[in-house]
């Protein structure tokens, strides 16, 4: 669809936010690239945030619960991300406390850590290859954005299995 106006440009979001949820940083990132002024996308996304078609919580749990079941993502990867979108720090935390069940978010981790451990090949009982493992472990658990803390006790808990 060619957007030349407003009316061009509201009907093209609105079909977008009726087929999947978008928030406000990326319908201005996309429609920005358009024709129109600054002030007719401002006026686009307002509309469509006063007919619900974008709302910032609901986008940031969805945005949540997507990354942490089918990436495997962590609470501070996942956070950075949504305050890349522009999201407040509230909206984020709010959407982390009721989507992140401690229990669920356990078992991802502990599931992306043994995982990544069935790939390892390392003599367990020499000291320096598995040091070498757990930091990678380490690295992989942190890069997903896992926290520290719950890294470690994960991976003790792997390793008096």
């Amino acid at each position: 669809m060619k957007i030349t106006d407003k009316t061009s440009a509201l009907n093209w979001a609105t079909t977008r936010c009726a087929q999947r949820e978008c928030c406000r940083y990326d319908l201005e990132k996309k429609l920005r690239e358009t024709p129109l002024s600054r002030e007719e996308v401002d006026e686009v996304l307002d509309t469509l945030e006063d007919e619900h078609f974008i709302d910032a919580g609901r986008y940031a749990r969805a945005f949540a619960h997507d990354k942490l079941e089918y990436d495997g993502w962590g609470r501070l990867k996942i956070s950075q991300a949504l305050r890349q979108k522009k999201f407040s720090a509230g909206v984020v935390e709010a959407a982390l406390a009721e989507v992140i069940e401690e229990d669920h978010y356990l078992e991802v981790l502990q599931r992306i850590l043994s995982s990544k451990l069935r790939t390892l090949s390392f003599d367990a009982d020499d000291r320096r290859e598995a040091l070498k493992a757990t930091q990678k472990l380490v690295r992989f658990a942190a890069s997903r954005g896992f926290e520290p803390h719950l890294i470690f006790d994960t991976l003790h808990q792997l390793q008096s299995l």
